[in-house]
């Protein structure tokens, strides 16, 4: 029982220690973007063109600003300062920021317009700050800047610089509700136009494609050219080729007597010469002159036939 009253004592002084900005979420909130000289930019809900802030959600659960403090270090003319603070007033839902969501804040100088109407200017001052609804202890977040390097209608806030690390610094375009991380599309030409000014790359490129495909397109046609002259002389050859083994087949007489003749008799060539004859006349047909016509009875008529369309007469016997 004793260990479990001093557990308990040890997890309420734990849950003591944690601050109200822990407890709320407002540990989440920073300060996103600030406007100080606000000529021809963003209007307020009265179409007043002030300086305005614009507080930004990190987390991933909708925080309430309400009762948070905005201070700021204002500078009055006799080169004192005082600080000044504006109290967020609670129970409007409006002060709600969703995960990941924006909320901003007109620095007119005057609290009397409204919930995101403050009672300081930023022009007054080089330092800004936000702190939780105690009031008290370290800031929430903070920001140091320069009034007089501040120039119309150009804002700052965070933004991650050439080593990947958000810090504060002049914006390319002023982005209130909105993420920073904003740049203007650039078009492909345009990029090759920034990184070959004088047109070199791009007249050597040009050249050698243009050489590279007419270099391409003479190979393919030589190429093409002798499988083709190939093809043509093949096809010569083959009927060539075949013609002297064609003559060959048929064996030639050749006269007695004459260069290249064999040893043959005259009753031999004779005997051939008959055969030859015989052979000759045996071929044709031997035909007699005597035509035969036969009369052929049919037991029937066709359906066509010339004699169902004729009328019959009588046969007197």
């Amino acid at each position: 029982m004793r260990m479990l009253l001093l557990a308990g004592m040890a997890l309420g002084a734990a849950l003591l220690k944690v601050s109200p900005a822990q407890a709320y979420g407002v540990g989440d909130i920073r300060i996103n973007e600030i406007l100080v000289v606000n000529e021809n930019n963003y209007e307020d809900d009265y179409g007043h063109r002030v300086g305005w802030i614009e507080l930004h959600n990190t987390g991933h659960s909708k925080v309430d600003v309400g009762g948070c403090y905005l201070t700021v270090q204002q500078k009055n003319d006799d080169r004192d300062s005082t600080w000044v603070a504006y109290v967020i007033p609670k129970g409007d839902p409006r002060t709600v920021i969703p995960p990941q969501g924006y909320l901003v804040f007109y620095a007119e100088g005057t609290a009397t317009k409204g919930t995101f109407h403050t009672n300081f200017t930023l022009d007054r001052t080089g330092y800004l700050a936000l702190y939780d609804q105690s009031g008290k202890g370290e800031p929430v977040d903070e920001v140091t800047y320069e009034v007089a390097a501040q120039q119309p209608d150009v804002s700052i806030g965070v933004m991650r610089n050439a080593e990947g690390e958000a810090v504060f610094m002049t914006l390319p375009a002023t982005t209130p509700n909105a993420t920073n991380e904003v740049e203007d599309p650039v078009p492909p030409h345009e990029r090759f136009r920034r990184h070959d000014p004088s047109g070199v790359v791009m007249t050597v490129t040009a050249v050698a494609v243009v050489y590279t495909s007419l270099l391409s397109l003479w190979l393919i046609f030589a190429l093409i050219g002798k499988l083709m002259v190939r093809l043509s002389n093949r096809k010569k050859e083959a009927p060539a080729a075949a013609k002297p083994a064609a003559e060959g087949k048929t064996p030639a007489v050749v006269p007695a007597g004459s260069e290249g003749a064999s040893d043959i008799s005259g009753e031999e060539l004779a005997a051939i010469a008959m055969a030859v004859y015989r052979y000759q006349r045996d071929l044709h047909d031997i035909e007699s002159t005597v035509l035969t016509i036969n009369k052929v009875a049919k037991a029937y008529s066709p359906w066509s036939s010339k004699i169902y369309g004729l009328r019959q007469f009588p046969v007197k016997k």
